[in-house]
């Protein structure tokens, strides 16, 4: 898998960059047959105090789809391997998942990082774009889980009316149907 690295806050040395090279040799050989499906993966590290902030994001061009995974960790090393793990992870996830459709028409999410607000007095931080693609709640639920957030907003298939999955306290998960 090609990927490019970006530091923030940190030297990034040959033996950082070789250990990560390195850790994303498994993800790559499950890739290999789609290899020109994936768009290179943006590996990000951040160190903020003693935290080392890994995050991967890579995009399924035929699907589109993204698969972003992100650790902290006080161990540079110990967050490459966890982020990588749960990459592995996640990109087995979604080959399996994309197997059992007969469809190649897949649940279609565009996100695009619009930036960070730089307003300190907004409580808004940041903002995403989002294209409300045709998916089933069980595709966003898929979806919510592949991108690692705790909800996840679309455009259903049955109803063709905008809902939201999200996770409840107890693990379970829920939908949010709008009337109106």
């Amino acid at each position: 898998m090609e990927f490019k690295v970006f530091a923030k806050d940190i030297q990034l040395t040959p033996a950082i960059h070789n250990y990560i090279e390195k850790r994303m040799t498994k993800p790559d050989k499950m890739l290999k047959k789609h290899e020109d499906l994936v768009s290179p993966a943006d590996v990000r590290i951040q160190k903020e105090g003693g935290i080392y902030k890994v995050e991967v994001t890579t995009h399924f061009k035929k699907f589109n789809k993204i698969v972003k995974v992100e650790v902290k960790d006080g161990d540079l090393y110990e967050a490459i391997d966890d982020v990588t793990d749960s990459l592995e992870r996640r990109v087995r996830k979604l080959k399996s998942k994309i197997q059992d459709h007969d469809s190649q028409k897949q649940f279609n999410e565009a996100v695009k990082d619009i930036g960070e607000e730089e307003d300190d007095q907004s409580r808004i931080k940041r903002t995403k774009r989002y294209d409300l693609s045709m998916m089933t709640s069980e595709e966003a639920l898929l979806q919510a889980e592949l991108v690692g957030h705790n909800f996840f907003v679309f455009r259903n298939a049955d109803t063709n009316e905008v809902n939201v999955v999200y996770l409840r306290n107890n693990g379970s998960f829920g939908l949010i149907e709008f009337i109106g």
